[in-house]
């Protein structure tokens, strides 16, 4: 019996002296924390800036406000399709603009113009044509910009809408029928027209 009793004190001992150490608590390690440097964030301008010159089209800085970018996409026979962006704070809309179509004002078909815009919307799947408080063309898509827009998105809105305008815009000027020279605006005045940003509401 002494000898189970003396083989027990050092298995109790054991056990005693392994249980020991885990009911110590480990020292603290202090780490020291990341310091996270706040990303800036991108103006409109900028924003609008990085994905103008992913999709090969330029900016016209010189036309161009903070909340309207003007932009030129280069056409495949050498030309150009403007293309205006809006940034409409009170709405949360980004609004894409074309206009330069022509001006329903001295048109004799304007039935006929309606009613292929009309027809025209009906048929493409981003944006659409509008006829403005002065009479001019445009063609717009307005899309929420509560959570920024990624680059896919722009791309397929900025290319689908630059490829209606470059097709359509022939046919609209055809029934718009010819300019009489007194309805012709100056040159100035009609190259602004082409990049003027939407009437606010």
């Amino acid at each position: 019996m002494s000898k189970m009793l003396i083989a027990r004190v050092p298995l109790a001992i054991a056990l005693i002296g392994g249980f020991a150490p885990a009911q110590q608590p480990e020292p603290i390690q202090t780490v020291p924390p990341k310091v996270v440097k706040p990303v800036p964030r991108l103006t409109f301008t900028d924003r609008m800036k990085q994905y103008l010159q992913r999709t090969g089209s330029t900016m016209d800085e010189s036309k161009s406000t903070p909340d309207m970018v003007v932009s030129n996409y280069p056409d495949a026979k050498g030309g150009k399709v403007t293309i205006v962006l809006v940034n409409d704070r009170r709405k949360n809309l980004l609004g894409f603009y074309i206009y330069n179509f022509g001006s329903l004002k001295s048109s004799a078909n304007k039935e006929a113009v309606y009613k292929y815009l009309l027809g025209a919307n009906d048929s493409i799947t981003v944006g659409s044509f509008f006829v403005d408080g002065d009479d001019d063309i445009g063609y717009k898509y307005l899309v929420s910009s509560a959570q920024p827009m990624n680059q896919a998105a722009f791309d397929y809105a900025y290319f689908t809408m630059a490829a209606v305008a470059r097709e359509r815009k022939p046919e609209i000027k055809k029934l718009l029928g010819p300019v009489s020279d007194k309805d012709e605006k100056p040159p100035e005045v009609k190259k602004a027209a082409e990049e003027k940003p939407p009437e606010k509401d």
